[in-house]
């Protein structure tokens, strides 16, 4: 998303309805908020969008200075113009000429809005005052003429979003991209506290079941093919996957294929799309060679377990872990927050030799993909990222060389455990 640009000395936004400040006010706000700082923070929609305080940012844009802001979620544009209205009219003396003006430009934002209700925010005017200048636009046909009005209590709608208060650009932006993810519980914070409790807000909904995109009844498809042959047989388009999320076999005899896997990741990623996978640790320097021929490196993690230790002998070493690499087709995409430690409380091994925990596998589509995003898995042996993507709302490619492997993941798959 494209932030919009804050509004200039020159260029006022839809919300800033209020007449302007005379140049003698507006040096005297300068003069005040180049010595003491900016006294109130002035108020943005989830867009970046100035709802209160379009003078603070002018000023400050002349001072060179940033304007402390409040950052706000709204349900709809009346509400950004009921606040545009309601916080200016406490601070700014009109005089009735001023508040006339002020009723017009409001009527042909929001011609709907009820007369009472239009003269209260507006304060010290009468109901009388707010129609007479609503007839004389409909009139002059600047605002249509209705029969039906939204009243003050019109909307059945909250009132208790969550604020952010930033003091520098930085926080502004985290405040941004917090503020959408935010519970409504009413409360002011600042950028820091927002961005943590926007993180575990969304966790918590997805704990809880967030609501997925309805897949359709082909998005899990598993083939019994080389993975060579995967592209052809599944008619996969080049740049259509949004992640590989596949173990591949540890042993010497299939690293001839690594490159073969890595260059046919590098067709049909996307842009940005992720290629994951577990290994073993004996060859990891030349898959890790290989998979840097096609594909840029980026992290790994360590995948634990307690428990019996697999023995490497020539090494006399018991290892308790194993490595998932991550890597990326060209840019990083900021994504969720990920851990680069994935502890395995269980073994499953009852459907397939190779096979891995579905709680480390769902954890890895969680980290590396979206609900509806296509996830490929070109060595699926237990088919445990198949059945993954389809708990959690990904469409999945798969396939295996071995038969029996395809016939038990479908039953697998038709068992959903």
């Amino acid at each position: 998303m494209i932030r919009p640009v804050n509004p200039t000395p020159t260029t006022k936004g839809k919300y800033q309805i209020m007449p302007d400040l005379t140049p003698e006010a507006f040096a005297d706000l300068k003069a005040s908020i180049a010595e003491r700082g900016v006294d109130i923070p002035i108020i943005v929609d989830d867009e970046g969008n100035i709802i209160d305080g379009w003078h603070r940012q002018r000023a400050c844009d002349e001072l060179g200075i940033f304007c402390p802001r409040e950052v706000r979620h709204f349900d709809s544009e009346e509400e950004k113009l009921e606040l545009a209205v309601t916080a200016n009219a406490k601070r700014r003396q009109l005089n009735l000429e001023g508040k006339r003006a002020l009723v017009a430009a409001y009527l042909k934002l929001d011609p709907t809005i009820n007369d009472n209700w239009l003269a209260e925010m507006i304060g010290g005017m009468a109901k009388v005052t707010v129609t007479k200048v609503r007839v004389r636009l409909e009139g002059t046909l600047e605002i249509p003429k209705l029969t039906v009005f939204r009243g003050k209590d019109g909307k059945n709608r909250p009132r208790n979003y969550s604020r952010i208060v930033a003091n520098t650009s930085k926080e502004y932006d985290k405040a941004l991209e917090a503020i959408k993810d935010l519970p409504a519980n009413g409360k002011m914070m600042d950028a820091t506290t927002a961005a943590r409790r926007a993180r575990r807000n969304v966790k918590k909904a997805e704990r809880e079941g967030k609501p997925i995109i309805p897949l359709p009844e082909d998005a899990i498809r598993i083939y019994h093919c080389l993975l060579q042959q995967l592209e052809q047989v599944a008619r996969i388009a080049p740049a259509s996957v949004h992640a590989i999320i596949t173990d591949i076999p540890y042993g010497k005899d299939f690293l001839p294929q690594i490159g073969e896997l890595a260059a046919m990741a590098n067709r049909i990623l996307v842009e940005g799309g992720l290629f994951v996978m577990h290994s073993g640790q004996y060859h990891l320097d030349q898959v890790m060679r290989t998979l840097g021929e096609h594909l840029t490196w980026r992290w790994m993690i360590s995948s634990e377990w307690a428990g019996d230790a697999n023995m490497v002998h020539p090494l006399d070493v018991a290892s308790q872990w194993k490595p998932i690499l991550v890597y990326s087709k060209g840019a990083w995409v900021k994504r969720t927050r990920w851990s680069d430690v994935s502890r395995v409380t269980t073994k499953e091994k009852d459907c397939h030799a190779w096979q891995q925990p579905l709680e480390e596998v769902e954890r890895l589509v969680r980290y590396f993909s979206s609900p509806g995003d296509l996830v490929l898995d070109p060595c699926g042996g237990a088919f445990t990222t198949a059945l993954a993507c389809r708990n959690l709302g990904r469409r999945c490619i798969s396939c295996d060389v071995d038969l029996k492997a395809v016939l038990d993941g479908q039953e697998r798959l038709r068992q959903g455990k």
